[in-house]
């Protein structure tokens, strides 16, 4: 990638491999091949990430990916090797002592049993920054069990605390466990890779789902940890504001956000209810969350009378936060979402026309883009491997063993 004034992306230059599966791992993978990182994704030989088989439309056989593949794996190159095989790990040795990044999320031991563990890896390229994403931690009671966002957002406390109070625990929508730790590990890898531009030497980045889960409710966790304050389901709003939630309105749900008290005397005047504000229940913040069911149910018996719209068009006179609750395809078809350039449209000549999301981050110098759909199994896997001096001769040996 280039960018203005032919200034490179910030990770140009940048070798990564990728060994990690799923979500967590390709997310991070893919936010560094964003900001120019030449990622290379080793994948299984015949089989590849699990993820290429969840396509609902059947269009995408696994070889090319289904869509949640394609939105999880972009700008990467692909190869297969079998790290299962002592010539296939051997191989990754290879690749990785040429490289500047490692990224794997198997279970902890695994990489340490084909020899492909960070001090191994470490003792031949002392510049690696070798990144290990986990469910639950290297160490532990819970280090070895299989962690998936379903697990994660359960174990970490967010289905607890999602939905409305007498219901049920409810999943997050997004995968918000594997989207966040992915984040976090790239975020680490950045440090570490500044960090290296100093020392000269790489080291460890270590990410576990449970604490990425965890850190989401940074805000409120200091108030179970210090005071032990006990906390039920949030709803659509939160536990300190209120009122700070959706609200039925005729033809569908909308927010209403109060932050302050200011926001809430505004509100009282523009829905006609002046009264409200002379009750003694309602006077402050802190009082309105104590007697959050007496406030909540007389405001949605007012906001059940008209359709979003007025509400919102309402509320926004009178400079109160509002907006409509939207489903997926609402949002990605509005002018906002086109005026930030958030949607990208590529083709490939097996994958056809693919439609998906662009990089949340830009940088006003240097590029960051959708250079290449998420690739096809193995499909640079000789290209790559003589980049990193595997000869031609190698190559028709690991094809003929199977290793690659």
């Amino acid at each position: 990638m280039s960018g203005p004034g032919d200034r490179r992306a910030v990770l140009a230059g940048v070798r990564v491999i990728d060994l990690s599966h799923q979500a967590a791992g390709p997310w991070c993978t893919s936010l560094l091949g964003d900001l120019g990182a030449d990622v290379i994704k080793v994948e299984k030989p015949g089989r590849g990430d699990g993820i290429r088989y969840a396509d609902r439309t059947g269009r995408l056989p696994p070889e090319v990916g289904g869509l949640n593949f394609q939105g999880l794996n972009r700008n990467k190159r692909g190869v297969t090797i079998d790290i299962g095989q002592e010539a296939g790990a051997a191989l990754v040795r290879r690749l990785a002592a040429q490289a500047d990044v490692l990224v794997e999320n198997f279970r902890p031991g695994v990489m340490e049993r084909h020899g492909l563990g960070y001090d191994a890896l470490r003792d031949r390229n002392p510049r690696l920054v070798y990144c290990s994403i986990t469910a639950f931690g290297p160490r532990g009671p819970l280090a070895q069990k299989p962690g998936m966002d379903l697990i994660l957002q359960a174990t970490g406390g967010l289905m607890g605390h999602t939905g409305e109070p007498d219901g049920p625990p409810i999943k997050s929508a997004p995968p918000v466990a594997d989207i966040t730790t992915g984040i976090y590990a790239a975020y680490g890898i950045a440090a570490a890779l500044f960090e290296r531009a100093q020392s000269g030497v790489g080291q460890r980045v270590e990410v576990s789902m449970l604490d990425a889960v965890v850190s989401l409710f940074s805000d409120v966790a200091a108030n179970v940890l210090t005071d032990g304050q006990r906390y039920g389901k949030f709803g659509s709003g939160h536990p300190d504001l209120v009122p700070y939630q959706a609200f039925p309105a005729s033809d569908g749900h909308f927010i209403v956000a109060c932050l302050t008290n200011a926001f809430f005397k505004r509100l009282c005047a523009a829905i006609g209810r002046e009264d409200l504000l002379a009750d003694p229940r309602f006077a402050t913040n802190d009082l309105r969350v104590r007697h959050r069911t007496e406030i909540v149910p007389i405001l949605t018996d007012v906001f059940r009378a008209h359709p979003c719209d007025h509400w919102i068009g309402l509320l926004e006179s009178h400079d109160i936060p509002a907006c409509r609750v939207n489903m997926l395809e609402d949002i990605l078809a509005h002018p906002q979402i086109a005026a930030n350039g958030t949607v990208v449209e590529r083709e490939g000549s097996r994958r056809g026309r693919i439609r998906t999301l662009g990089p949340p981050v830009r940088l006003s110098a240097t590029p960051s883009g959708v250079e290449r759909l998420a690739p096809l199994l193995g499909e640079h896997t000789d290209e790559v491997l003589r980049e990193f001096g595997v000869s031609g001769a190698e190559l028709a040996e690991l094809h003929a063993a199977g290793v690659v």
